[in-house]
């Protein structure tokens, strides 16, 4: 029987011994298989940014005209809008007309609240034919537009006797009528315009 047991523990000593080797193989080729998912699946961020590339680009100037007759187009409405601000805004409120106690006050207002109105009206039309011309969308276009969103604020603010508001629009028409005149488009101001026509 000692004999026998030998030679059983001689023959089995052998696959133990592969056995063992081969579990270590197993555990040996986990390490790539696991680093190759994440590769696959795990790779973090473009760390370089380059998505920020894809922002879009601001087109809101053009090469070339997009409206025909922009520029007389643009010195029309412009000069609806200077005019009617200088004429029911600035002018009143140098003579102190919107003061309280002043006389034709309550007036003044009313047809300095249509005049507010009014402008934004024929700023927001001027504006759409300035950013079809690429000379004057470039110099103009911003202190146009500014104009129109900042005159009934202005309007407003001259209820509580803050004038600021106005003098700041003013000096916002000077720098307009000034560069559109060095650009060879010189702004006549119409100080009669009809607050209640409705664009045509």
């Amino acid at each position: 029987m000692t004999r026998a047991v030998r030679m059983l523990v001689v023959l089995l000593l052998p696959l133990v011994i592969i056995a063992g080797c081969g579990g270590g193989t197993h555990s040996g080729t986990a390490a790539p298989a696991s680093a190759s998912a994440a590769q696959d699946g795990s790779l973090p961020a473009d760390p370089s940014g380059s998505g920020a590339d894809a922002a879009p680009i601001d087109e809101s100037c053009p090469t070339s005209n997009t409206i025909a007759f922009a520029k007389t187009k643009f010195v029309m409405h412009s000069g609806l809008a200077f005019g009617a601000f200088h004429r029911y805004l600035y002018k009143p409120y140098q003579a102190g007309t919107f003061k309280k106690g002043a006389s034709g006050r309550i007036t003044a207002f009313v047809k300095g609240g249509l005049a507010a109105l009014f402008i934004k009206r024929e700023i927001r039309l001027a504006s759409q034919d300035v950013k079809a011309n690429p000379t004057l969308c470039k110099a103009i276009a911003a202190p146009l537009g500014k104009i129109g969103d900042t005159v009934q604020a202005a309007f407003d603010k001259l209820k509580s006797g803050d004038a600021s508001g106005v003098t700041n629009v003013n000096s916002l028409v000077s720098s307009v009528e000034g560069t559109s005149k060095t650009d060879g488009v010189p702004i006549t101001e119409n100080d009669n315009p009809d607050l209640t026509s409705t664009p045509k």
